[in-house]
């Protein structure tokens, strides 16, 4: 059994996407299951699926999910701090499509709980389930896909295919599917062109974009996952 877990926006769809041709698992038919840790039961050991933190109560119910489900592994996807509140304020951002209401983390203090809730939670989950947990970059997903793929499959101890390095051509997600046709390597350091990334969108929002850059959370997953 394998779950891709993570706060959104952090490269969960491009990684699990990794992995659904492989013949050691069988995807779910959403990409994503909201109710993984609720429903209390033992999954079949070729379960894959991906699950946001936003979907879990609290560490409790994480916990008894992993010891109720020995079999499983997880790929805890993480990216530079920085990009990743660019990305969850702009992708969630109110637009007429959704009724002009943001996402749930598409604000300042939304970002802010919704990241400190998943590291929260991968503090004690790291502790517990050391052997069970891998991180993984979207970075080095991005930089070489090949490569990190090869990584996690030995980790994971099965067979790397090379179908596993393009998974950009059978994306499930449509809002994805739709914006890429190859490993989008310009998703690397967005923050350093934070004038005119997204079409300029944070160049009159840079008060709200130190605010979070210099937040006690984001300065603690640099630290934790050794970002510069």
């Amino acid at each position: 059994m394998l779950v891709i877990c993570s706060s959104g926006r952090s490269g969960t769809n491009i990684l699990l996407e990794c992995f659904t041709k492989n013949n050691n698992y069988t995807p779910t038919t959403y990409p994503e299951d909201k109710e993984l840790t609720k429903r209390g039961i033992e999954y079949p050991q070729k379960y894959l699926c991906k699950a946001d933190i936003n979907y879990i109560f609290n560490y409790k119910e994480f916990y008894d999910f992993m010891i109720k489900n020995q079999h499983c592994k997880i790929l805890w996807s993480v990216r530079h701090p920085y990009d990743w509140c660019l990305s969850k304020l702009y992708r969630g951002r109110p637009v007429k499509s959704k009724g002009y209401i943001p996402s749930d983390d598409a604000t300042v203090p939304g970002c802010i709980a919704d990241l400190t809730k998943m590291y929260s939670i991968y503090k004690q989950a790291i502790k517990d389930f050391p052997n069970r947990i891998l991180i993984v970059k979207m970075e080095d997903l991005l930089s070489d896909i090949e490569k990190e793929v090869k990584r996690i499959c030995n980790w994971l101890e099965i067979t790397y295919d090379k179908e596993m390095s393009t998974p950009h051509l059978i994306m499930r997600h449509k809002g994805k599917k739709e914006r890429y046709n190859t490993i989008d390597k310009s998703q690397i350091a967005l923050y350093k062109n934070i004038d005119t990334v997204y079409d300029g969108y944070f160049g009159k929002r840079k008060k709200i974009v130190d605010k979070l850059f210099n937040s006690e959370i984001i300065q603690t997953l640099l630290r934790e996952f050794n970002y510069e």
